[in-house]
């Protein structure tokens, strides 16, 4: 079944179609989408692409180039076709998942890095494929990505990336800080949780004392932030 929608980021607006399991953009993909910033003649990887929304805005906010990547094949083919409807397809490149997250041309950098990272923290899958599980303490991709950013980027290159509470807000400041990079949050939202989150597990990690949610009238909210590290900071 084929979900066709139209999107408006910012001053853009979008046709895209959703299917083969690839769901509807969620508040996660939207936030990041609408704090893309101005591009223009920048090279961009959108890691987990999905339908392509990041990788298109990308694109119309100026992009040179786009490389996308996604461990779905059928992402990829969606995407693709999502870039199409928008008049962009020629300038979007498809990378094939390898042994590095960021698997560039040798010797390759980019201007910006996005990413809707998976961040669910969970003792096990929730399901088959889970596109939201990243192991127990929700940082399975957060942290290679991070790190592989340090190496994928030029020296005054970007990651921009979605980040929630669950997985431990403080861990990517920490790490970011230490491999060079200055961070801002750029934009942040709250969402009640939804029921596929496990806050007895998230209690066991520390819950509402280590920040990892807050509860407000008896509902438990997560926070979503727009995490931006930008390269080339000088270390003590």
């Amino acid at each position: 079944m084929v979900e066709n929608r139209t999107i408006i980021v910012g001053r853009h607006k979008l046709e895209m179609a959703f299917r083969d399991g690839i769901a509807p953009a969620t508040a996660y993909s939207l936030l990041l989408a609408e704090n893309i910033p101005e591009l223009n003649g920048q090279t961009v990887v959108d890691l987990g692409t999905g339908s392509g929304l990041l990788a298109i805005v990308a694109r119309l906010q100026g992009a040179k180039t786009v490389y996308l990547l996604d461990t779905y094949d059928k992402a990829i083919g969606l995407a693709m076709e999502n870039a199409e409807r928008n008049g962009v397809r020629e300038e979007l490149i498809h990378l094939p998942i390898g042994s590095e997250m960021v698997p560039l041309p040798h010797g390759e950098r980019v201007d910006l890095i996005l990413s809707n990272p998976a961040q669910l923290p969970l003792p096990e899958a929730e399901m088959e494929n889970s596109p939201f599980y990243a192991g127990p303490e929700g940082r399975a991709m957060i942290d290679p990505l991070i790190r592989e950013a340090s190496e994928k980027l030029l020296p005054s290159g970007r990651l921009i990336m979605t980040h929630n509470s669950l997985a431990n807000l403080q861990k990517s400041f920490d790490l970011l800080g230490s491999l060079g990079f200055e961070t801002r949050i750029l934009a942040e939202q709250e969402i009640a949780f939804r029921p596929f989150i496990d806050r007895k597990w998230l209690d066991t990690l520390g819950g509402n004392s280590a920040g990892l949610y807050h509860v407000r009238d008896d509902v438990a909210y997560e926070r979503l932030c727009i995490v931006e590290g930008l390269k080339g900071k000088k270390q003590n």
